[in-house]
């Protein structure tokens, strides 16, 4: 790691977002440093799946968004020092209800008209590709470029890169405060120093608030935990990611239809994840319990219900382990990529769980955003103020 005492940018926090930002700012040439509380990288960005995808969002500015990130990944994947284990092999939405068929024949078209790769499987396709799904399922929307990453190789191999072009890394190192001189960035002080700057950004995810406090900027930015389960290496099960057409309204915090009591209170919708080892990474759950990071035995429970329901033959696998993250949640569920009040401070957080797929877009619009460009997209929906209008 090599040390520096100044830095044009500074980029608080190391996982996806961050380093991803870190990266394409010292690509451009900026002189940037970035430092993070534990490795590369420490906090969400190793408690989480590893889905880059565009199925989370209905067709509109935000799936659009979600495009453009999914596109840059094969653009940088050479470059990288490290396999991120990139499998653009697309992410099935499966629909247990008839009367959603509606809506996925709205989101077929709307998604195509988007220029994304998009089918529909009837219940009897479905069952020639997955033998092992529910009865109950009666159609899959397949999203064929949506793709899964390793999130830890991402955000090191990123990191990396930018040391590679010039970019300090500093690790193991506390970011305490934004120093300010009138009303503008100055420095920021660590646990080890400050380091002096003219520009700051705050990608700390869920610490991204406490960071703006010391700078008097107020970010809504609150904790919202997931679990993951885990099982042994096993064969057949399932044949590529899925997700349940619920996912979508769990996430919105909407009411659903046919969930036990649990499986609503801890907004639990089925998603599965083959990775490269055979093992199989189970999700998801969506509450706000403040910073606790503690894996809950009825959330896992209501999780494992939950994967029965859409796979019965699911039962004969052993889970080996769980764990549980935070995601950084707004109060609209959309990223703030934004200035702020405080000159030369800008703010790239509150991704939720669209993190790991919008990292490099993140990365590329800041970077075009410090350079003074226009960003390649419109980014008024990602400003800070909207919270206060």
């Amino acid at each position: 790691m090599n040390k520096r005492e100044y830095a044009d940018v500074v980029v608080v926090g190391g996982g996806a977002i961050g380093a991803a930002v870190t990266c394409y700012l010292a690509r451009s040439g900026m002189d940037v440093a970035l430092v993070e509380l534990g490795e590369v990288p420490w906090g969400s960005s190793k408690r989480c799946d590893g889905h880059a995808v565009t199925y989370d969002s209905p067709p509109g500015f935000f799936s659009r968004f979600c495009k453009m990130g999914l596109d840059l990944f094969p653009k940088i994947i050479p470059e990288l020092p490290c396999d991120i284990q990139f499998e653009p092999e697309g992410i099935g939405l499966l629909a247990d209800d008839e009367k959603d068929l509606d809506t996925l024949h709205q989101t077929l078209e709307g998604k195509r008209s988007e220029g994304m790769n998009v089918e529909l499987w009837d219940q009897d396709e479905l069952r020639r590709h997955e033998p092992h799904v529910a009865p109950s399922v009666v159609a899959c929307l397949n999203f064929w470029g949506d793709a899964k990453l390793n999130p830890m190789r991402l955000a090191f191999g990123l990191s990396r890169l930018a040391e590679k072009h010039g970019a300090a890394i500093h690790t193991r190192t506390q970011a305490r405060a934004i120093l300010k001189d009138k009303d503008a960035v100055c420095g920021v002080e660590t646990d080890k120093g400050v380091i002096r700057c003219r520009r700051a950004v705050l990608c700390a995810g869920v610490w991204t608030p406490v960071i703006a406090h010391t700078a008097g900027v107020d970010v809504p930015i609150r904790p919202r935990q997931g679990h993951i389960l885990v099982t042994e290496r096993v064969r057949g099960l399932v044949g590529k990611n899925y997700a349940e057409f619920g996912y979508l309204a769990a996430k919105g915090g909407q009411k659903r239809s046919g969930v036990s009591r649990d499986m609503e209170q801890f907004g639990v919708a089925m998603v599965l994840e083959p990775t490269s080892d055979g093992t199989i990474l189970c999700g998801s759950s969506r509450r706000f319990v403040g910073m606790d990071m503690t894996p809950h035995p009825a959330v896992m429970r209501a999780q494992a219900q939950r994967i029965l329901h859409f796979f019965p033959k699911f039962a004969e696998a052993r889970l080996i382990r769980s764990y549980a993250g935070l995601r950084p949640a707004t109060p609209d569920g959309k990223p703030i990529i934004s200035a702020t009040e405080v000159q030369g401070l800008y703010v790239a957080a509150g991704h939720e769980g669209n993190g790991i797929g919008l990292s490099l877009v993140t990365g590329h619009v800041v970077t075009q955003m410090l350079k003074g460009e226009e960003p390649d997209f419109d980014l008024e929906h990602f400003r800070l103020d909207r919270f206060r209008q």
